[in-house]
């Protein structure tokens, strides 16, 4: 591995694509700090689609960015909560979308996002993006699980808004917690990281 978490994260999810094995599934999450999540992932982005950044991708490998903030008005928990809007409490929009938000983001990616041959293919890198934009109905974790309890066999990569505790993720300077089953990058990503 190279010098900074932003390399880091990169060069383990084509060590991933290529073929090692993970914990149980070849998940890699890295924190960010919250404030240049939009930079990172837009850098990202434009590795994945063929930058000249460093480390070159292999043309065995595919990558597949997802903009979740952008997944997140095409489920229906979500709108369902902007149709009851005001008839209904925060406290009760919040609940139902912790309740369901993850399981039916990751049924709008299966089916309609990531092709079926990929969903079975470790070499299909599927990187999450913005995923902050869904704080606090969902976490990483729960995407992780979700995408397990369905099989999926493309390496997921996740950059998450937070911070590196002792080997936990906070997420948005929330309670720590290990995000098993996937490979943890030390971090988080800072600007200076994205000058390099």
């Amino acid at each position: 591995m190279t010098g900074t978490p932003y390399r880091a994260f990169k060069e383990k999810l084509c060590t991933f694509a290529e073929g090692q094995a993970g914990i149980r599934n070849p998940f890699v999450i890295v924190a960010v700090e919250p404030e240049i999540e939009h930079q990172t992932v837009d850098r990202l982005s434009g590795w994945a689609t063929g930058s000249d950044e460093p480390p070159s991708i292999d043309e065995d490998i595919s990558i597949q960015p997802i903009w979740l903030d952008e997944l997140l008005p095409q489920t229906k928990v979500y709108n369902l909560c902007v149709a009851l809007g005001s008839e209904t409490s925060p406290e009760r929009i919040e609940d139902t979308m912790q309740d369901r938000l993850a399981e039916e983001l990751v049924q709008e990616m299966v089916e309609n996002e990531i092709d079926e041959e990929h969903l079975k293919q470790q070499n299909h890198v599927v990187l999450l993006l913005n995923i902050g934009s869904l704080y606090p109905f969902t976490r990483a974790s729960e995407l992780f699980d979700e995408l397990d309890r369905r099989n999926v066999r493309s390496t997921i990569g996740i950059p998450y808004p937070g911070d590196d505790v002792g080997g936990k993720l906070s997420f948005f300077d929330g309670d720590s917690r290990h995000y098993y089953p996937a490979h943890q990058i030390p971090g988080p990503i800072t600007e200076k990281h994205l000058q390099q």
